[in-house]
């Protein structure tokens, strides 16, 4: 498993991260693609715990989202979200119409996986477009975010013995939480003062705060995406990324660090 672990994550990491310095229109193509893959994943999920829905709807509403983020702004992507709410409702009742009575819990979780994947994904755009250096930000938050999982799962499986969340995994523990953190506080520190000269408005001071703040970001975004799969009744995803599961398993909590990341540097002015 970790060997799988370590080849997935040499390939998809890097892959990412070029992209996100690269930047520019091909940044935001390549998100809409894993936002747009990572739809069709949630939409078999759904289909898999036997709730009736569109993967079509649920495509192309996430893609709507990020389009309007790209080309459009987040007013006209928030005037979107009732319209997109009222199609999903049409299919649902279409549906009860035909006998299903699940229809209700599936606009109820289509709903949820637009705003998840297509609203927080959607701030990996706004970060990318932040000036300046909005590039180098996307690939800080994402560097960092994925250090602390790569941290938490490490320190965990080696050293955890206090289970964190008991009822929902017996592999999140506190040793694994703790561990995480303090991986993206150093973490923080390093690239801030790697990237100082290229990226004077972090530092290592701002960095190390960014880092801490996204071991509970991490573990978070962890653990709601274990709260679905259970309640989907799926162990993965996926079975794109060998080790890891599907695109939506490495997007957990990278959504949640773009979103915070976008805020930290709002707040940075």
């Amino acid at each position: 498993m970790l060997k799988q672990r370590i080849l997935s994550a040499s390939v998809f990491v890097p892959l990412f991260l070029g992209i996100a310095w690269l930047g520019g229109r091909v940044f935001d193509l390549f998100l809409a693609i894993i936002l747009g893959f990572a739809a069709y994943e949630y939409a078999r999920m759904m289909k898999d715990a036997q709730l009736p829905v569109s993967t079509v709807l649920m495509i192309g509403a996430v893609l709507v989202v990020v389009a309007l983020r790209i080309f459009g702004s987040i007013a006209l992507e928030f005037l979107a979200l009732p319209v997109i709410l009222a199609v999903l409702g049409v299919y649902a009742l279409w549906n009860y119409e035909k006998g299903e009575n699940k229809a209700f819990q599936s606009v109820v979780f289509q709903f949820f996986g637009v705003v998840f994947i297509g609203v927080l994904g959607a701030f990996g755009i706004t970060l990318h477009h932040t000036e300046p250096n909005g590039n180098l930000w996307v690939v800080v938050v994402i560097a960092l975010v994925w250090l602390v999982d790569a941290g938490a799962y490490l320190i965990g499986t080696r050293f955890g013995k206090r289970l964190a969340l008991p009822h929902l995994s017996p592999k999140k523990t506190w040793e694994g939480f703790l561990g995480g953190t303090l991986v993206g506080l150093l973490s923080g520190v390093a690239i801030g003062f790697v990237l100082n000269r290229a990226m004077p408005e972090l530092g290592p001071l701002r960095g190390g705060v960014l880092g801490l703040i996204m071991g509970p970001v991490a573990f978070f975004g962890d653990a709601l995406m274990s709260l679905l799969k259970r309640t989907m009744g799926v162990k993965d995803t996926g079975k794109l990324l060998p080790g890891h599961g599907g695109i939506l398993d490495r997007l957990d909590s990278m959504l949640w660090a773009l979103v915070v990341g976008t805020y930290f540097v709002s707040l940075l002015g």
